[in-house]
């Protein structure tokens, strides 16, 4: 088994004797307890857990050698103190060989890993330190083929033993694959294991392998800083650093987006997030008249294209990078790890993207700004729809947005409803019941009222060029400031555009839902696009629009494929947590689910995610999401009440 080499046979650890001519160590024979008795005196580990030695460890591995696979739940029942420094602790054992893999967590004091002051005394550096140690496991994990199960077919053949930590993408995140404990000063490391067995049988030997050698060789490599790429650590560090910086730049300078010259803006390919690479990758240029410079963490200055606050459009032929730059500058929100190319984008973190959402399930919402009035007598102040239609997903979309406080709106004509967007003087003229209010022609007062800008791409409707700011158009991937033709078009080829000086009620949503919606299973990721939910059967067949269904899968759920500024499925399960923690602990009379956002946002940032985690074991996969994204999950939750 490539890259699993220890030190030692277990025979020889056994005194000789191999597992499978040992006598029968069933429940009334050898108890692995008998070993821990015997051999340490037990310290406390956090005051639910006795701490035993690493001794133990391999003792209790021997003990269980040979048995049924429920005698692995002995491991679990106390820490184990390595002879590093580390705390080892299996916080949940798999059920059998193909259950989901065991939980597992290492702990160290802080002191003990030896990290300079200065790579931890703000929460950007924290932050970025603990997802590189995060992407170090991971990169070590598949180095050494720790990732892969033993070999076998068929159910009696072998099983298990590939470590799996939640390995991050091309964004510096907060993770609970490695956390810092303020409060204790300790530093610790999450990841699963799944444990070998031969049919049900446990396979002492390749547990002794994984447990007692693998795992240690991947804390003390993860963990300690004098065994960490030193120079790739300063970098990672100084490149959130940076893109911190810039970012909060951006408000004073009047901004509300900077692309650096020289960034990578496209991808690999449309379903990937690394950059293109190539001699027909075009480095970005931008144009003389909308440069401004900011400065990095260290005060050096780069300089790059401003996107200023107002209406912007975003214009050119097809195929010449409008969605490019478009995508580029809504995942500035994050920041992005070295090499990236989008390393030296930033935008303003409320920014959110804006698109039609055919199908998707809305609650009692105040669309009237755009929809004041429906067929039916029904009033856009209070809009409910299980199956929205284009334009009205839309306009849920953006109200929920405004909600939630984004002041940054991103949307692409490609993904948009073109009735919500804009109607053109014939439309008007032949017919006069419409009634939806087009976009166009509520920008510019969302700005001027409510102080959010807006960046679209267009390029099929000249309408926009009345209300925009500035017109910023792509050829050949490079961008033009055509701002002045586009004035000077607009006098040419006039048209009559309704231009509202009022936008309209951004809404404060309160709400709540039945914890029966949640089920007592816990709610898994599909990927990054749906999160899965198990509502009870009596909730569902009480009300059939609580069955929470995704019509596309046939399962209960919540839809999140157009939610386009997700990026990693952990934070899927970060959503599902807080939704667990709304229903678990609502808010009080008049508070709004905003407000409950920021509550939840700050208990995470200050006590950990384990804050918020009200069912089941601690999580090594959680990734935080942006209170936008959380809320339009809680907002997409059929069965919701809005009060």
């Amino acid at each position: 088994m490539p890259g699993r080499a220890r030190g030692r046979p277990m025979a020889s650890f056994r005194g000789g004797r191999g597992a499978r001519g040992a006598p029968a160590r069933g429940r009334g024979g050898f108890a692995p307890s008998v070993f821990l008795l015997e051999s340490s005196t037990p310290s406390r580990d956090d005051g639910s857990r006795d701490v035993a030695s690493w001794s133990d460890l391999e003792n209790t591995i021997y003990a269980i050698d040979g048995q049924s696979y429920g005698f692995y739940k002995d491991l679990a029942k106390v820490s184990y103190q390595h002879q590093s420094g580390f705390r080892f602790r299996i916080d949940r054992v798999q059920s059998d060989p193909y259950a989901p893999p065991s939980r597992c967590r290492a702990i160290l004091p802080l002191g003990k890993a030896g990290f300079p002051a200065h790579l931890l005394d703000a929460p950007v550096k924290a932050t970025a330190v603990k997802d590189f140690l995060t992407r170090s496991a991971a990169d070590l994990i598949r180095a050494k083929g720790m990732d892969a199960n033993l070999s076998g077919s068929g159910w009696s053949g072998p099983k298990g033993g590939a470590f799996n930590i939640n390995a991050p993408g091309q964004e510096i995140l907060e993770r609970s694959s490695c956390m810092i404990n303020a409060e204790d000063a300790t530093i610790e490391l999450r990841f699963t294991v799944s444990l070998p067995a031969r049919g049900r049988t446990i396979l002492g030997d390749e547990a002794f392998q994984i447990l007692a050698d693998n795992a240690p060789d991947l804390v003390i490599r993860t963990l300690f800083y004098k065994h960490l790429n030193e120079n790739k650590l300063a970098s990672h560090v100084r490149a959130a650093m940076d893109q911190h910086s810039m970012r909060s730049q951006l408000e004073p300078l009047g901004l509300v987006g900077f692309v650096a010259e020289g960034s990578i803006l496209p991808r690999k390919s449309g379903s990937a997030s690394l950059p293109m690479v190539g001699s027909s990758v075009i480095p970005f240029k931008s144009p003389p008249e909308l440069q401004v410079r900011l400065r990095k963490s260290d005060g050096e200055a780069i300089t790059g294209m401003g996107i200023k606050k107002g209406v912007t459009v975003l214009t050119g032929g097809g195929f010449h990078g409008k969605s490019t730059l478009l995508e580029a500058t809504q995942m500035g929100v994050y920041d992005h790890i070295p090499g990236d190319g989008r390393e030296q984008i930033v935008t303003d973190p409320t920014a959110f993207k804006i698109r039609a959402e055919d199908g998707r399930n809305v609650k009692n919402l105040d669309i009237s700004p755009f929809i004041s009035s429906l067929p039916g007598g029904r009033d856009g102040k209070s809009f409910t729809s299980e199956d929205a239609s284009g334009s009205t997903s839309m306009a849920a979309n953006i109200q929920e947005a405004l909600g939630l406080g984004s002041r940054l709106l991103l949307i692409d004509e490609d993904s948009s409803a073109t009735n919500l967007l804009v109607r053109d003087q014939r439309m008007q003229t032949l017919i006069n019941s419409e009634p939806i209010t087009p976009f166009v022609s509520k920008a510019r007062a969302l700005y001027q009222q409510h102080g959010v800008s807006t960046l679209i791409v267009i390029g099929g409707c000249g309408d926009y060029l009345t209300v925009a700011d500035t017109v910023i158009g792509m050829t050949q991937y490079t961008p033009h400031d055509l701002t002045q033709q586009a004035s000077e078009v607009v006098q040419q080829f006039p048209t009559s555009i309704s231009i509202e000086d009022v936008y309209g009620a951004i809404p404060a949503r309160t709400i709540s839902f039945p914890k029966n919606l949640l089920g007592s299973k816990s709610a898994a990721a599909r990927g990054k696009d749906f999160l899965k939910l198990f509502p009870t059967e009596q909730m569902a067949s009480v009300d059939p629009s609580k069955s929470v269904k995704n019509p596309a899968e046939s399962e209960a759920g919540i839809e999140l494929a157009s939610v386009e500024q997700i990026v990693e499925p952990g934070q899927l399960r970060f959503m599902a947590e807080v939704l667990r923690y709304l229903a678990e602990h609502p808010g009080g009379m008049g508070v709004t689910l905003t407000q409950r956002l920021q509550e939840i946002g700050e208990l995470v940032r200050t006590k950990g995610f384990d804050a918020v985690h009200v069912q089941g074991h601690a999580l090594g996969d959680v990734v935080m999401a942006r209170s936008l994204e959380v809320g339009a999950a809680v907002n997409r939750l059929r069965g919701l009440v809005v009060e």
